[in-house]
């Protein structure tokens, strides 16, 4: 429904000053109110450069709603509240629709936690909230108390021209190294083939596991894998000359099958170790493929030392996150009320492209990160804060074996993981068996972590909709025979 921009009360104004009340399911005029609030928002940012989110009593609609938009689409929180805040606060420069001539230094909680309902009248809440969103929302929450920023000022000099706002409030925000109009722009300029994959649920899963669970299919394409979406984006944004990368199989495919529609010359150094049916199909799609050391981490090092700054790392360029990230705006497409959604973990392009979506188009769905307990680099890496190098990997699922993280992966994921969780090989095993069994879909190790997470966390989930990727399914005839199907 489209709405219509309205008129912005402004300090001074007595309604601003008054609570909101609560707003009562059904109603049959709510998404007409939304609409506008959103219109509002909308037309304020194009007009004046700033504003992510607009309460609705700074509309005259005396009712507890804000309209929100972090860059991926409008996002509508009813009768939010805070449930927990941080005992440290900070403080920042805010700035407000309803003022639009200054700014104020306000203190704020560091983080909070906020429970409200969707416009459908579902329950969410939004967990540990970084800096920049937790003083947005307590922002807006204040509006629905009746709050202003202004008698938040905290400190001499707390009042200042819109005019230093660039200097004190935008510089001051974080800008993530992944950007939502990349992703979006993605949608557009990766080969068709690999968007629009199918996504579904089954009955006969959804009983296995006591939840309900989106599948999305990711191996229905030339490569089989998800890793098309990044190399297509990397090579349409970058246009370089030739690309020296190395895999463990699918990212390599993925770059080969990009670089020969597009005219790019493809060198991969792949482990002694590595897949036979994906070394072939690297080579078979137009790699130059070359062997060296006996684990990726080895492969890698060879093809940095050939290739310099030139080398293609996957997990390191943002554009091959980027692209890995339309995933998850084609995910809340039909699911856009998901509880959690559970993301393989290897270099990290998956998961960061499309936490960085998630987060802002569906901010109260957890994103969970799975790694395979004999090759948990990136997990003890995220939570110690520091890069944190395995000597060697354990585990059947190589696609997620990291050995050593890459430090611009693991700075992605900052703000916008709530959790990494690791899975078993005889877990992956008997997720790769579900998926036969249920679905018949043949599907790799990596690619069964998601589902075989939330195989573990059955109790906690139970009755929760949630989400993973099939993101791989290069499997050779006797890795079939062996885990699938005798």
């Amino acid at each position: 429904m489209a709405g219509s921009p309205q008129p912005i009360l402004l300090i001074g104004d007595a309604r601003l000053a008054t609570p909101a009340s609560p707003i009562v399911f059904p109603d049959a005029v709510l998404a007409a109110r939304l609409a506008d609030l959103h219109a509002t928002l909308d037309d304020f940012r194009a007009r004046r450069g700033f504003g992510r989110a607009i309460a609705a009593p700074q509309t005259g609609w005396m009712s507890r709603g804000i309209a929100m938009n972090l860059g991926a689409g409008p996002v509508s929180l009813i009768n939010p509240e805070i449930v927990w805040r941080s005992s440290e606060e900070f403080e920042v420069w805010d700035d407000c629709l309803s003022s639009p001539d200054r700014i104020v230094r306000v203190r704020r909680a560091r983080s909070i936690d906020v429970r409200y309902f969707d416009e459908c009248g579902r329950e969410r809440r939004w967990r540990r909230l970084p800096e920049d969103l937790s003083e947005l929302l307590q922002h807006g929450i204040d509006h629905l108390d009746g709050i202003l920023m202004t008698e938040r000022a905290a400190g001499p000099d707390a009042v200042r021209p819109i005019e230093e706002h660039a200097a004190l409030v935008g510089a001051a925000r974080p800008r993530h190294r992944l950007r939502l109009e990349a992703i979006e722009r993605a949608a557009g300029v990766i080969d068709p083939v690999f968007l629009n994959t199918p996504q579904f649920e089954t009955d006969t899963l959804n009983r296995a596991l006591g939840r309900h669970v989106l599948v999305k299919l990711e191996t229905v394409n030339p490569v089989r894998n998800f890793k098309g979406r990044g190399a297509e984006f990397f090579l349409a944004e970058r246009a370089p000359e030739r690309c020296v990368t190395a895999s463990a199989g699918n990212w390599g495919q993925a770059l080969a099958y990009a670089g020969a529609r597009r005219g790019v010359p493809v060198k991969v150094f792949a482990s002694v170790n590595a897949n036979p049916l994906k070394l072939q199909r690297m080579r078979d799609l137009g790699a130059d493929v070359r062997l060296a050391g006996e684990d990726f981490d080895a492969a890698k090092m060879a093809a940095k030392a050939e290739a310099g700054d030139d080398f293609v790392e996957d997990g390191r360029q943002p554009e091959i996150a980027e692209g890995a990230g339309t995933n998850a705006r084609e995910l809340l497409r039909d699911r856009p009320a998901l509880d959690a959604v559970f993301i393989p973990l290897g270099n990290g392009s998956l998961l960061t492209g499309m936490a960085r979506w998630l987060n802002a188009a569906s901010p109260s769905t957890r994103v969970i990160a799975v790694c395979a307990v004999g090759a948990d680099a990136m997990k003890s890496s995220f939570e110690q804060g520091r890069i944190v190098e395995q000597p060697s990997i354990d585990t059947i699922a190589h696609r997620i074996g990291v050995r050593v993280p890459v430090p611009e992966a693991l700075a992605d994921m900052r703000g916008l993981v709530d959790e990494i969780v690791t899975v078993k090989d005889s877990e992956m095993l008997r997720a790769m068996q579900l998926a036969y069994e249920h679905l018949r879909l043949l599907i790799e190790p990596s690619a069964a972590a998601g589902l075989a997470a939330i195989a573990q966390r059955r109790a906690e989930l139970a009755g929760a909709h949630v989400a993973t990727l099939f993101c791989g399914a290069n499997l050779t005839d006797e890795q079939v025979r062996e885990w699938i199907v005798p």
